[in-house]
Formats: C-alpha cells, structure tokens, sequence
C-alpha cells in the first residue's frame, strides 16, 4: 500500500483530466508562435507531451530553461555531472509506449472539454490558458513544462521536434 506523498505523486500521474489540462497547456504555448510560422499541431507533437512532463527528470530539465533556450537546449551535457542531460529524453520511445492509453484518455478528455479541437487532421485550441492557482507545487510545474515545451515545439519543424527528441514512429495496433 502506497501512503503520502508516493501516494499523491500516483494519483496525480494517474489523472487523465490533468493529462488533458497539460495537452491544452502545450497547445497554447504551440499556438503562440503561429505568427511566427505556420506550423500546424499534429497527433505526434500530442502524444509527446505526457511522456516529457510527467517524467520528473526531463520536466525539470524543461523547467531549468529558458523559454528562450529553445529545446535543443536540453540536449546540451552539464559540466556538473559525468551523465548527458538527454539521457532521459533518449528513453522518449519507451515511455510513448508505456503512457499510450493514459496519453489518448486524456486527449479525448481534451476534446470532450473543448480544450482542443481536431480541425481537418490537425488540433488546435481557441481557449486561452491560464495557469490554476491553488494548485500542488508538482501539477503547477507539469503545466509548466507543458506550455514552455509547446512554445519550443511550436518554433521547430516537425522533424526538427521529433528528431531532436529521438522519437520514433509509433505502430499502433487497432483492433475491430
């Protein structure tokens, strides 16, 4: 049996509402930098989001950046430690794979709630975001993280973006 704060941190990652909260957060901070370029919200910026944000190695490594920085950012080595920063981004294939049904359960959550639209195969999200308050220290910085690595992704082609997080094309299985 779990108890405090293991309990807590399980119950948070466990929550598709706040899954779909962090998918709207990366989509705004996608979104902001339309201007900029037109690049347009696909179903593999989504699915990457959870995977990045939930795990609390990489959410701090986006956390300790700049908004400025940029992603690649978070491949740079710190001098500090003798283990490569991106060692956990590189395990990004694994844990797309892990989170998968907690990654679309809080996507239809998102669109249920209007959060994100899916307009002619690409999302995208007409409601401003804005960070909850009374919030736990932890949901604050995944939402965090979400909104910074959605304003990252939103400056990068899309190969850019999964190139540079190593991900690998998912084979997903349906079933009739």
């Amino acid at each position: 049996m779990m108890k405090g704060t293991l309990l807590h941190e399980y119950e948070i990652m466990q929550n598709p509402a706040l899954g779909a909260i962090a998918m709207w957060a990366f989509s705004q901070g996608f979104l902001s930098r339309q201007s900029e370029n037109m690049r347009l919200l696909t179903l593999w910026h989504l699915v990457s989001v959870l995977p990045l944000v939930y795990q609390e190695t990489s959410r701090k490594m986006i956390l300790k950046r700049r908004e400025a920085s940029g992603l690649r950012s978070i491949l740079d080595r710190d001098t500090k430690n003798s283990i490569a920063q991106n060692e956990v981004v590189f395990d990004i294939n694994s844990r797309l794979r892990a989170m998968e049904d907690r990654t679309f359960r809080s996507l239809n959550i998102a669109i249920a709630c209007k959060l994100i639209s899916l307009e002619d195969g690409y999302f995208t999200s007409s409601l401003s975001f804005k960070l909850p308050k009374n919030i736990s220290i932890e949901t604050r910085d995944i939402l965090k993280a979400a909104s910074k690595l959605g304003f990252w992704a939103g400056g990068m082609s899309d190969f850019e973006y999964l190139t540079v997080l190593g991900v690998e094309p998912l084979k997903w299985t349906f079933q009739y």
